[in-house]
C-alpha cells in the first residue's frame, strides 16, 4: 500500500535511488575473483537474472499489489538479457567507467527519443528538453573520453637494458603470467622460438587440468574470457597458448578477438566498446514495453514481477540455444556439450553474483517507479547519471584513471552531466 500514495516526488526519489545502484552493480564484476575464475559473461548475466526473480515478489507486500502477469515482461526480458549479457562483457574489456559512460550515453538519447517523440510525453519545451539531453550526453560522452586508458610511453634504458630488451622482457613477464606455476617447470627449456603449446583447461572442479601438449599448428591465443566457444570455432574447452617471447601480440593486454572466422579482429577494448554500444541501443531499450503494458493496467511497480519472470524465461532460452550450440561442435555428443558449458563457480561466486544482481535488481525497481511518475525522457534518462557513480568506483577503488589533469576533466565532465540532469529534471512538466 505503500507505493498508492507516490507522486512525482517519489519518482525522483527512485531515480535518485536507481542512479547509486546502478552505478554499483558492476563492482563485483571487477572483483579479482571474477577475473581470476574468467567467469563467462553468461553466468554472470545469470546471477543478475536469479536475484531480479527472487526478488521481485517483494513488491506483493510492499505494494499491496496482486499476482499479474503480463507478456509485455517477455518483450522486457528479450532487450534486457542479451543487452545485460554484453554489458558484463564490456564491462571486463573495457572497464566500468567507459563501458557505463558509452551504453548511459546510448541510452539517454534513445529513452529521450522514445519518450519525447514517439509516447508524447509533457514538457515545458521540446526545444528545452533536446538541449537538456544534449548537455547530459557531451557531459556522458567527456566522462567516457576521459576515464579511457592512456597509452604506455617506452623509456630507452630501464637499468642499463635497450627499450628492445626491455620490452622483450615485458612481453616475457606477461607470458609467464598467463602460464600456470606448475606448468612453468616442465616447461622450461622447452620454450622458444615459435613453439606452440596446448593447456587442456577444464574448469573449477574438474580433475586433470595439466595435461600438457605440443603441436606445430598455427592456432589462437586464448580469449581473456570464457567466450571462445561463441567468438572462435576451437576445441570446446581446449585454450590455445602461443609462447613466442618476443612476440608483441602474445601479451595479454594485445590479445585480440577473431570473430567470423578470422574476417573481423578486434582489441579488448574496442570489443568492449561494440558490445557496450549494443547493451545502449539494444537492452536500454527495455522500459519501452512498461508503456504499452500500462494501457492493459500492468503499468507501474505492478509490472516488476512479470519483468523478473519474462528475463527468466529469456535467460533459460539463452542457455538451451547455448547448449544447442555445444552439441553442435561436439558432434552431437551430449556429455562433452555439457561439460563444454561455462561453469557458474557457485562456492565462490554466489556472493558476488548475488550482490551484483541485487544491486542491479533494487536499480531496476527504482528505475520502473522513476519511468511511471517521471516518463521515459526524463525518468530513465534521469537514471543514467549512474556513470557518475560508476565512475567514482573506477576512480578511487580500480584506478582506471590516472593523472590529476585527467581526473580534473573527468569530474568537469560529470559536473555537466549533472547540469544536463537538472535541467531535463526543469523541463518535465
Amino acid at each position: 500500500m505503500i507505493l498508492e500514495t507516490c507522486d512525482e516526488k517519489c519518482g525522483y526519489a527512485a531515480a535518485f535511488f536507481a542512479t547509486i545502484c546502478l552505478g554499483s552493480f558492476g563492482v563485483p564484476i571487477k572483483s579479482e575473483v571474477v577475473s581470476r575464475l574468467d567467469v563467462d559473461p553468461l553466468v554472470m548475466q545469470t546471477y543478475k537474472t536469479a536475484m531480479c526473480f527472487l526478488t521481485c515478489w517483494l513488491i506483493i507486500p510492499l505494494g499491496g499489489e496482486p499476482f499479474r502477469f503480463t507478456p509485455w515482461g517477455i518483450v522486457s526480458g528479450l532487450f534486457w538479457v542479451p543487452g545485460g549479457w554484453a554489458g558484463i562483457f564490456a564491462i571486463r574489456s573495457a572497464g566500468l567507467a567507459v563501458a557505463k559512460g558509452t551504453w548511459s550515453s546510448v541510452i539517454v538519447l534513445t529513452s529521450f527519443a522514445w519518450g519525447i517523440f514517439v509516447f508524447e510525453e509533457h514538457v515545458k519545451t521540446k526545444a528545452g528538453a533536446c538541449c537538456a539531453c544534449a548537455t547530459l550526453i557531451s557531459g556522458l560522452i567527456g566522462m567516457s573520453w576521459f576515464s579511457r586508458p592512456q597509452p604506455k610511453i617506452k623509456t630507452e634504458a630501464v637499468v642499463g637494458k635497450s627499450s628492445a630488451e626491455a620490452e622483450e622482457d615485458e612481453d616475457s613477464d606477461h607470458e609467464s603470467q598467463r602460464i600456470p606455476t606448475h606448468l612453468s617447470q616442465d616447461m622450461n627449456g622447452t620454450i622458444s622460438g615459435t613453439t606452440t603449446h596446448r593447456i587442456k583447461v577444464r574448469r573449477l572442479g574438474k580433475e586433470d587440468n595439466s595435461a600438457v601438449h605440443n603441436e606445430n599448428e598455427a592456432t589462437p591465443s586464448m580469449l581473456p574470457l570464457e567466450m571462445e566457444s561463441l567468438l572462435y570455432h576451437g576445441h570446446g574447452s581446449d585454450t590455445i597458448v602461443t609462447t613466442t617471447p618476443s612476440s608483441p601480440s602474445t601479451s595479454k593486454k594485445n590479445r585480440d578477438i577473431s570473430i567470423f572466422n578470422g574476417q573481423l579482429v578486434l582489441t579488448q577494448r574496442q570489443a568492449g566498446i561494440l558490445a557496450s554500444l549494443f547493451n545502449g541501443l539494444w537492452g536500454g531499450t527495455n522500459m519501452i514495453p512498461l508503456h504499452f503494458a500500462a494501457m492493459d493496467g500492468y503499468g507501474g511497480p505492478a509490472y516488476v514481477i512479470s519483468f523478473a519472470c519474462g528475463a527468466t524465461l529469456i535467460n533459460l532460452t539463452l542457455w538451451t540455444l547455448r547448449y544447442l550450440f555445444e552439441l553442435y561442435r561436439h558432434d552431437g555428443d551430449v556429455s562433452q556439450a555439457y561439460h563444454a558449458l561455462p561453469s557458474f563457480h557457485v562456492r565462490e561466486m554466489w556472493h558476488l553474483g548475488g550482490l551484483s544482481g541485487l544491486l542491479w535488481s533494487m536499480g531496476n525497481f527504482g528505475s520502473i517507479v522513476a519511468v511511471t511518475f517521471l516518463g521515459q525522457g526524463v525518468g530513465y534518462s534521469f537514471t543514467q547519471g549512474s556513470m557518475l557513480v560508476s565512475g567514482l568506483w573506477g576512480i578511487f577503488i580500480f584506478k582506471e584513471i590516472i593523472g590529476r589533469d585527467r581526473i580534473l576533466w573527468w569530474l568537469a565532465s560529470a559536473s555537466v552531466a549533472v547540469a544536463g540532469i537538472l535541467w531535463l529534471s526543469y523541463e518535465h512538466a
